[in-house]
């Protein structure tokens, strides 16, 4: 089989005419071994709030498919990331998250790190002719943030976060305009979601309300999806519901108290930012990939107070996600079969909210970062 097969009918920059992917884009493992190269050790991956790491020695460790990595903010009060990975043996250096007060020290061999990542001792380094220790300080990560949160990129040749989310950071703050007061919450609304389904599955079913009035009743009883919009931009979108019900099905909502819409913004490849209407939150998920038919979904939950409402938590927890879950697992089940190949995006200018142009933009955003005929 081609790495690349090419797709029998065409995905073009015309959203109304246009074709999906092919279902061999969501289940060949040759594919996915490409987008790990292609597109996740090329984006801008989110890995916490500035906010989780306020003094020198804090830590933090993520995975970005096969690469493990972890941030922390130095002595210099800079946060920092890299690689986590011991320049001696390869060995892991940090596990979960915590605070390294003086050095890094690798369980294996001993190997020491400052927090700026420079090695400061190597244990019979001074028997090894020439061996000089600035060479093997540690291999630093591009890091940017963004609305408050970090992200970072494997790809040192990398276009800077400002301008692949041009716009992004002030939108966010035209309608969140507690943004720079948010807190982490003790609890969160999801935790982490592990999903049966390729990443592109979830990350369709997320740009898309297509699907919201007969997969998600209460969703739409109190989103408003006659008056929702969806806006597209080079490399992020966004969806917006600027009419609520406070008589709903879903959770109740004061009038009075916290944000009165919902706004939800994507940015490529697999970061989103979410409000939903009923009190001043802000969530940051992420779609992460695990293999070519599975992925984990999650994040962090923030809120002016610290707080989280938790009749809108439960709302998520018990019904939204679930709801999503399903929806993801049974199209990956059904993107198996071999009587389908490729669908069609469905456009009504007379319900742009509804349309699927965001989901014709992530769509070409993959074509444009594997090179797809």
């Amino acid at each position: 089989m081609s790495v690349l097969p090419p797709l029998h009918k065409p995905l073009t920059q015309d959203a109304a005419t246009s074709f999906t992917l092919s279902s061999e884009y969501y289940l060949s493992q040759e594919i996915f071994e490409l987008e790990k190269q292609q597109i996740f050790y090329r984006t801008w991956q989110y890995v916490a709030h500035q906010s989780s790491l306020p003094n020198p020695g804090d830590y933090i460790t993520l995975k970005i498919c096969d690469e493990n990595i972890f941030v922390i903010r130095s002595a210099d009060n800079q946060l920092r990331a890299f690689y986590n990975v011991c320049r001696h043996r390869a060995h892991e250096l940090l596990q979960g998250c915590g605070n390294v007060r003086k050095l890094i020290v690798c369980p294996y061999h001993a190997w020491s790190y400052d927090n700026t990542g420079q090695l400061q001792v190597a244990r019979m380094g001074e028997h090894r002719p020439g061996f000089d220790r600035a060479e093997f300080g540690l291999q630093e990560i591009r890091l940017e943030i963004l609305c408050g949160c970090i992200f970072i990129n494997l790809d040192d040749q990398c276009e800077s976060l400002d301008s692949i989310a041009a716009g992004l950071e002030a939108d966010v703050r035209e309608h969140v305009p507690y943004l720079d007061d948010i807190q982490l919450c003790g609890s969160n609304m999801l935790g982490e979601t592990h999903i049966k389904a390729d990443w592109k599955v979830v990350v369709d079913n997320f740009v898309e309300c297509y699907h919201c009035r007969p997969a998600h009743k209460a969703f739409a009883s109190i989103i408003d999806m006659d008056s929702y919009q969806v806006d597209v931009y080079d490399y992020w979108s966004r969806q917006y519901g600027p009419d609520i019900r406070i008589e709903n099905t879903a959770y109740p909502v004061n009038p009075d108290v916290g944000m009165q819409y919902s706004v939800f913004w994507y940015l490529w490849p697999n970061t989103t930012f979410n409000v939903l209407p009923g009190s001043n939150e802000f969530a940051v998920f992420t779609v992460q990939p695990i293999d070519r038919s599975s992925c984990n979904f999650g994040g962090d939950s923030f809120a002016d107070d610290g707080e989280i409402y938790q009749p809108r938590a439960d709302y998520v927890a018990d019904i939204l996600a679930p709801e999503d879950i399903h929806l993801c697992e049974s199209v990956q089940r059904g993107l198996g079969s071999n009587s389908y190949d490729q669908g069609t995006f469905m456009i009504d200018p007379d319900h742009p909210g509804e349309s699927e142009y965001a989901l014709h933009h992530f769509h070409r955003l993959v074509q444009q970062a594997l090179a797809i005929d």
